[in-house]
């Protein structure tokens, strides 16, 4: 069988012990996944809703096209800060935690972003006329305790999260995503390096403080023209664990290029830095919104990840009230048997 029954694989690790903490679990599978140049594929939102569906039990896209869910489920916590009862996209967080125990029980992994809003000023992520959002944040006092306030919500949802068994579950945490870019208050046109790192250091501490041993980090920069970029605003190894990329595939034919070259330099650059620092590799966000190729999975992102030694690709996800806000097909869409033939590569990697 190719597409192995993840907890089988995972759980041969002897690094695996009760003895190493929620975290030090998940990077050791994810360094096993890495090791057999398997890539585990990634969905975000898949089992709560659809193309078509929304909030139906037991659903999901990926599943109904080639009968696995993806390996890796990716989440938003935007409004977590703010102890809202569904995020951004109306997704619930007790659906969301439920979901997760479903995932890490069938062996797959859970990652999360965080489009948040702005503590101080209550903006949504992609608000940047303000140029010192990040600055009010880290460097006045009434930032500081606005935003610890917020980390104090995120840290209890993670702590939250427990097996059927009570044992807490390792995931991802993808925070202050795709800086390198300028659409997010945090993006670096609109704070300064110093101010994004504190960004992060401010999060690993309180999260230290508080406990939280079941979150491996994650540091994804969009698209990098050189390696001082990538690491321009790199916090420092001992608060990241995987060095990722978020590339986009912009225009179908026209754009192809284009995102074999951004994609391919991108992840070279975070396979040569992880590889200096014993980091692990991953595609952190990638797609192609609308399929507009239906060849895209066999013919553009598998060569991709057969060329770079990531552990997990994830794309965005199926949105059910946008109509051309989709990047997986489903049942009898026209790249449906692409995404079979992908599903059925030795080097792609599913939950059974």
């Amino acid at each position: 069988m190719r597409n192995i029954v993840l907890g089988t694989i995972m759980a041969a690790t002897s690094l695996m012990t009760s003895a190493l903490t929620p975290a030090e679990n998940l990077k050791a599978r994810l360094a096993e996944s890495a090791a057999s140049r398997q890539v585990m594929f990634g969905h975000h939102d898949d089992p709560v809703y659809g193309h078509t569906w929304n909030g139906d039990e037991g659903r999901s896209d990926v599943k109904e096209t080639v009968g696995a869910y993806p390996a890796v489920m990716s989440w938003d916590l935007g409004g977590i800060e703010n102890s809202d009862a569904n995020n951004l996209d109306g997704v619930s967080f007790d659906r969301m935690r439920r979901e997760i125990a479903a995932q890490d029980a069938r062996g797959g992994v859970n990652t999360f972003s965080w489009h948040l809003r702005n503590a101080v000023t209550d903006a949504d992520s992609w608000t940047t006329a303000d140029s010192l959002a990040v600055s009010r944040l880290v460097n006045t006092e009434e930032g500081r305790a606005a935003y610890m306030r917020q980390l104090d919500r995120l840290a209890d949802f993670f702590l939250s999260l427990n097996d059927a068994e009570g044992n807490r579950i390792g995931v991802i945490f993808r925070p202050w995503h795709e800086h390198t870019g300028g659409w997010f208050w945090w993006g670096a046109p609109n704070c300064s390096v110093d101010d994004y790192i504190a960004l992060w250091t401010m999060m690993r501490e309180r999260f230290n403080e508080r406990g939280v041993d079941n979150v491996v980090w994650a540091y994804s920069p969009d698209r990098c023209q050189s390696v001082a970029q990538y690491m321009e605003r790199y916090p420092g190894d001992e608060y990241v664990d995987i060095l990722g990329a978020d590339v986009y595939h912009f225009n179908g034919s026209e754009g192809l290029a284009q995102y074999m070259a951004d994609a391919t330099r991108t992840l070279n650059i975070a396979a040569r830095e992880a590889k200096k620092r014993g980091k692990i590799v991953a595609f952190t966000e990638t797609g192609s919104e609308s399929l507009p190729m239906a060849g895209w999975y066999t013919e553009v992102l598998l060569p991709i990840l057969k060329a770079n030694p990531v552990c997990y690709v994830t794309v965005w996800r199926n949105a059910h009230d946008n109509p051309n806000h989709f990047y997986t097909p489903w049942p009898g869409h026209p790249a449906a048997n692409d995404f079979k033939e992908f599903y059925h590569n030795p080097v792609t990697k599913f939950a059974k």
